[in-house]
């Protein structure tokens, strides 16, 4: 059920939108002054291209899991397209916004859980045809494990938009100052050993649920190298991994050196045997 403008603004006056604006009505939007974020964001333009070339419009046969959904508005996006969705977001202050956003737009098939992704597994939430991961490896402790998880849970294809670790310290000179990495070092997990760097998210003084750009459930995060990150990929159960740069080629120096960060297609073939 569409809710009318004035509970809309009531709403929204509690809470703190940092990135998704998503147009509520004519006169309402979630971020005022923004760009709209399904009409503009680079991104969801990229992984729309992605979905319609992979699975030809039939969207609404597809299951899809947004993994760390912030705001919902990739969520949001594919389930107007008919798809399926999921959102697994652990912040109360971020839920409630995804709250909103299904009780406003009523679509049965957009339904919202609050967990920490760490518990993503097939055994808890079942299988997706298409896992969206934006955003949010880089936020985690062990990633090459959790990367194990998400593929046993995902029939098809995962999109992994992530930020990595240079691999050479005369890269750390480069980055932008935000980005605080220590040195390279290697993780073992299970018979493979990965290469990255930890990142220090927040101190133990810090209220998590404040955080809502950082971790949830570890203070220091692990960047994999990219060469770990493909590596982990692969080791986990997609053999087609492919680096999608059509959102991202404007910005190639930007996202390589100062502020590294890909946007990668994890893809098991078998699922797609005749329909390319």
């Amino acid at each position: 059920m569409t809710l009318p403008d004035e509970e809309l603004r009531r709403r929204l006056a509690s809470q703190l939108w940092t990135s998704h604006n998503v147009r509520l009505s004519e006169e309402v939007t979630t971020m005022p002054g923004q760009p709209d974020f399904i009409e503009t964001d680079l991104r969801l333009k990229a992984i729309l291209r992605v979905l319609r070339f992979l699975y030809r419009d039939n969207f609404a046969a597809l299951s899809a899991v947004d993994l760390g959904s912030l705001e919902g508005g990739f969520a949001l996006a594919l389930a107007q397209l008919g798809m399926n969705v999921t959102g697994i977001e652990a912040r109360w202050k971020n839920f409630e916004k995804l709250q909103l956003l299904k009780e406003h737009f009523g679509l049965r098939n957009l339904s919202f859980e609050m967990d920490d992704v760490k518990n993503f597994t097939r055994e808890r939430f079942g299988i997706f045809d298409v896992t969206l991961a934006l955003g949010i490896l880089y936020h985690l402790d062990s990633p090459s494990a959790w990367l194990r998880q998400v593929a046993a849970a995902t029939r098809s294809l995962l999109i992994v938009d992530s930020h990595y670790a240079p691999t050479e310290d005369e890269g750390l000179a480069r980055l932008d100052t935000r980005l605080k990495l220590g040195p390279l070092v290697a993780m073992k997990d299970v018979d493979e050993v990965y290469e990255g760097r930890w990142f220090f998210e927040y101190d133990e003084r810090a209220e998590r649920e404040d955080q809502l750009w950082a971790s949830y459930s570890n203070r220091s995060s692990f960047w994999l190298t990219k060469e770990s990150l493909l590596k982990a990929l692969l080791r986990s159960g997609f053999d087609l991994v492919l680096e999608q740069h059509d959102y991202s080629a404007a910005s190639y120096k930007r996202l390589t050196i100062t502020f590294p960060r890909t946007m990668i297609l994890a893809i098991k073939s078998d699922r797609f045997s005749g329909k390319l």
